[in-house]
């Protein structure tokens, strides 16, 4: 984890998640961070697609370079005195925030990114969403989200929330041993179902994961409920978890419209900070 990636907008949720950043590159010793401000010069009337009948607003780019600069060298003057032995740099770029994390991830060999998460009402949520909620659904790299009234605390319990039919499908593991292999904490491991019957390819799938974990020292939590988030964030606060772990993957139009995802939801839900790796 050599290198993070931080997203900011400027806002207080931006700062909290930039300070989050710091205090987790000194326990992954990463030696880089990467304070990144995206912003718009062209933006459509309303924030609706561009039409001829639509007029769109176009602000001086230069000038919004130059007002981006300031406030990240500002941002790295505040956090520089608790980033002892890590280099901080800073990036502005003219572009769609999540175009620009794509790219920025292979150019800068960024190992994680790392963003903020405001509280929003339900109406909020449909009406504008959130950059952080759409970087991580078009991401395929690690990405933590900071809930804007998260403790920063060090990272000394992780719970990992596991949805066998993620994992079965999915090629996350290899990247969550290593995760697991580099934060060296205790581990809790988490799978929420509706009913206590498991089928035998889920009992093939719970010994895999045992085979695969118990070098960890884990403890094994299987829980019954329809309420897979609930429960997760209730065990997170009766174990003082500091971190959650989650897979997410990545759906089609069609399914993101009918099917509720587990990760979206602790993002939205959860006051832990959130790692979500990509299935």
């Amino acid at each position: 984890m050599q290198t993070i990636l931080v997203l900011t907008d400027f806002s207080d949720v931006a700062l909290r998640a930039a300070q989050y950043a710091i205090h987790l590159a000194g326990q992954l010793h990463s030696k880089r961070i990467i304070l990144f401000n995206a912003f718009q010069s062209l933006e459509p009337v309303a924030n609706v697609p561009v039409t001829p009948e639509i007029p769109v607003i176009q602000a001086d780019p230069n000038e919004l370079y130059k007002e981006s600069i300031m406030q990240l060298d500002n941002l790295r003057s505040m956090l520089e005195p608790s980033a002892a032995g890590i280099t901080i740099d800073t990036l502005s770029e003219d572009d769609i925030l999540e175009e620009a994390v794509k790219k920025l991830i292979s150019k800068e060999n960024v190992d994680l990114v790392v963003a903020g998460l405001a509280d929003k009402s339900n109406l909020e949520k449909f009406l504008v969403g959130s950059h952080s909620i759409r970087v991580m659904e078009s991401c395929h790299y690690p990405l933590v989200i900071v809930p804007e009234d998260a403790r920063i605390t060090p990272l000394e319990k992780v719970l990992l929330a596991v949805d066998f039919d993620t994992l079965r499908r999915g090629k996350a593991l290899p990247e969550l041993v290593g995760m697991l292999n580099t934060l060296h904490t205790e581990l809790f491991v988490v799978n929420v179902a509706s009913d206590e019957s498991y089928s035998s390819e889920t009992r093939e799938d719970i010994k895999h994961l045992h085979q695969l974990l118990d070098r960890y020292h884990p403890s094994f939590n299987y829980i019954e409920d329809s309420n897979v988030v609930n429960s997760i964030n209730e065990f997170a606060a009766q174990h003082d978890i500091s971190l959650i772990i989650a897979i997410h993957e990545k759906k089609s139009l069609l399914a993101t419209i009918f099917q509720k995802s587990v990760s979206k939801q602790l993002a939205w839900n959860s006051n832990v900070p959130l790692l979500i790796l990509p299935a």
